[in-house]
């Protein structure tokens, strides 16, 4: 029997995921004009052989996907309900996030311990460059010229 509990002890060790295995990127949107709602963005790499991880973003429980170079989880809500702030991004494997699961519908179960916990720094959405849009300079200056052109015409043709 001990031999079989220090076994699954040394497999679980050997293919279970640790937090000290994780190299995470971030990215968030800033610029109010070019977006309609605020993505955040959390792109990393984990030493997680066959496990499927899920993300839990301010109480929000999203799936992770893997991609060519890693994983990733996204989160896209108005701008209003994602302000400026630093967000955990908190990451769990399936027994983790069927605990995590179980404690918001009973908070007076434990809550587990994520593997990982990121931390995104949000600065916010705000308007950037000039105060008016540069498609309005180009058509005023095309009209400037226009009419400069136009004037020389008037004068030559007298």
């Amino acid at each position: 029997m001990l031999t079989i509990l220090v076994v699954l002890t040394l497999f679980s060790s050997a293919y279970g995921c640790s937090g000290d295995s994780f190299t995470v990127t971030s990215y968030t949107t800033t610029n109010l004009p070019l977006a309609t709602e605020t993505a955040i963005l959390v792109e990393f790499t984990a030493d997680c052989p066959d496990s499927k991880l899920s993300a839990v973003i301010g109480g929000e429980i999203l799936p992770v996907y893997s991609t060519s170079d890693g994983n990733m989880v996204t989160l896209v809500k108005e701008h209003s309900a994602l302000p400026a702030s630093a967000y955990n991004v908190d990451f769990y494997d399936e027994a983790g996030i069927a605990a995590y699961k179980n404690h918001a519908k009973d908070s007076a179960v434990e809550a587990p311990t994520p593997i990982h916990t990121a931390s995104v720094n949000h600065p916010g959405v705000s308007k950037e460059g000039l105060p008016i849009q540069t498609e309005f300079i180009v058509m005023v200056a095309s009209l400037l010229v226009w009419w400069g052109a136009n004037s020389i015409k008037a004068k030559i043709s007298e």
